[in-house]
């Protein structure tokens, strides 16, 4: 009963996740392409946007519904879903968006999902023991991974070119799979400080602290991508290499099992191939810079100054 009813979260949540990517993606092209104006006025353009709004409700509670699916099904069964929910967002991006992938972009997205799906499989055989993190190796990889995510953002600020979303997705995954570390690190220090501070331990954690400013880094990285360039480029790099750093870090740093039998390790190292290969595939495209967003907005914002002057 426990599993059919984790099942049934995890198929919600990815559908949530999804379709609320899909309509803040279509808020995005009506709204101020941020860094282009103060910070002050594109908080406000965003927050005075209902379906926006709507669309960060739908997500909140797809990743809640996402979570309970964790404890209540195995990860090779909700990462899998997880993963599919991706096909959603591509139909939706396709039909409704009126977005265009070339043969390269397909392999990419194609690559990425069945790693993804992949890696989702290798968990079942993986078990859930561990045996402590290790501090060194595990900042090391933290370093690491913050310097693919500053070298990723300056190549898409920097540059500005039409390969920039590309980037933004893949710093804004692995921004997000170290979100996920800090949480695990939070929820140790939880248990560690149990008896002294119970639930208020939070608040002494340092990770805790990391997870939420990450979180909201992240948040705005995302948005930023999916501006610039195409949904069904930008989610399944997010989706990639959020997956995908949270289980190397933790087979390494963490000490946790490297799943048994053949077939399950050619699946988990195969996974790590497609997703990086698909990323670079995704890197490497050529999208022309979309100008009719900007002009809607613009147009938008001369008929509210007119209605205004009215």
């Amino acid at each position: 009963m426990a599993l059919a009813f984790g099942v049934l979260l995890a198929v919600v949540g990815t559908v949530l996740i999804n379709f609320s990517n899909y309509l803040m993606k279509r808020e995005l092209d009506f709204l101020p392409r941020i860094g282009s104006q103060s910070t002050v006025k594109t908080i406000r353009a965003f927050v005075n946007c209902r379906p926006w709004l709507r669309a960060q409700g739908l997500q909140i509670t797809g990743a809640w519904s996402h979570n309970i699916a964790v404890g209540l099904a195995p990860l090779s069964v909700v990462q899998p879903i997880n993963a599919a929910g991706i096909c959603l967002l591509v139909v939706l991006a396709v039909t409704k968006l009126k977005e265009k992938a070339s043969l390269v972009d397909w392999l990419g997205i194609g690559a990425i999902v069945l790693g993804v799906t992949m890696l989702g499989i290798t968990l079942l055989t993986s078990g859930g023991k561990s045996y402590g993190y290790r501090p060194v190796i595990l900042w090391m990889f933290i370093v690491l991974l913050l310097g693919v995510v500053f070298a990723s953002l300056g190549a898409a600020f920097l540059n500005k070119d039409e390969r920039s979303s590309s980037f933004l997705g893949i710093g804004n995954g692995v921004l997000v799979g170290l979100t996920a570390i800090f949480t695990k690190m939070a929820w140790t220090d939880l248990g560690n400080r149990w008896g002294e501070f119970r639930v208020a331990g939070f608040v002494y954690s340092s990770y805790f602290w990391l997870a939420i400013f990450t979180t909201i880094i992240a948040m705005v990285l995302f948005q930023t991508a999916l501006q610039r360039g195409s949904a069904i480029v930008v989610v399944p790099l997010v989706t990639g290499f959020s997956n995908l750093i949270p289980i190397i870090v933790g087979l390494v740093a963490f000490r946790e099992p490297f799943p048994t039998g053949g077939l399950m390790v050619f699946f988990r190292v195969s996974s790590t191939f497609l997703i990086i290969g698909g990323a670079v595939l995704l890197s490497l495209r050529r999208e022309g810079e979309e100008q009719k967003p900007k002009r809607v907005y613009r147009r938008r914002v001369r008929k509210a100054s007119m209605a205004t002057s009215v």
